[in-house]
């Protein structure tokens, strides 16, 4: 395979791009001996390899999950198969996480055509989000946070819209800063990076340091919920 330990190989995205063309399970089956050795191995030696770097900036240790490539269409109208993706998430160790993953936390996506890194809560937890909208209720809290979030915009990164409409019940927005971040039920950040022709290797390094430039979000939402 000719891959250092960590590195997720080019053949990997490749095998990620035919699967979206070939997402059936007579086509898995046949081409599962790859997926074994030049995705879900790699996958995992990667997240472990990024554990460790975490670890080493957040001075904690970092719990990695690996989700599965296989796709729960139970309650589906889309009936493919698998996930044309491999995705990741990392969190300090002793939070509880049952199904789903604590937050604040770092996400990994390794897609057909790009890798995305992203920090912060794809969804806040009610106690969180009761701990979010009365921290932003304070100016100063709400100005730090909306520069934060426009320095990371300013840098390329992706932050989707406020999910409610108006401010929620029993809360009034005393600016536009907080009116905005009372509007919503999860925040996170994100970092495109499209893969190269052809593609080559996704490194430990590669997702390191595009966490590095997520920590100041991480670090608000860890610190100050």
């Amino acid at each position: 395979m000719g891959m250092t330990p960590a590195l997720f190989p080019g053949e990997g995205i490749s095998f990620l791009q035919a699967l979206a063309k070939n997402n059936t399970r007579d086509w898995f089956t046949a081409n599962k001996h790859t997926f074994e050795q030049e995705v879900k191995k790699p996958a995992t030696l990667l997240g472990e390899a990024i554990a460790v770097g975490l670890e080493a900036r957040l001075k904690a240790p970092i719990c990695c999950k690996v989700f599965r490539i296989y796709r729960d269409v139970r309650f589906s109208k889309d009936k493919t198969p698998f996930n044309c993706h491999i995705r990741m998430a990392f969190w300090p160790e002793g939070e509880a996480a049952g199904r789903a993953v604590p937050a604040p936390a770092f996400y990994l996506s390794i897609e057909a055509e790009e890798l995305i890194c992203g920090a912060g809560a794809v969804a806040f937890p009610p106690v969180m989000l009761d701990a979010f909208r009365q921290r932003i209720q304070d100016t100063v809290a709400a100005k730090e946070l909306t520069a934060l979030l426009h320095r990371l915009t300013s840098t390329g990164h992706r932050i989707d819209q406020p999910e409610l409409k108006r401010v929620p019940s029993g809360y009034t927005g005393e600016s536009e800063d907080i009116s905005t971040l009372l509007r919503r039920k999860s925040l996170s950040a994100w970092k495109h990076i499209p893969h190269s022709t052809p593609a080559a290797g996704i490194t430990p390094d590669t997702c390191l340091y595009a966490f590095e430039a997520l920590m100041p979000l991480y670090s608000w939402m860890a610190t100050r919920l």
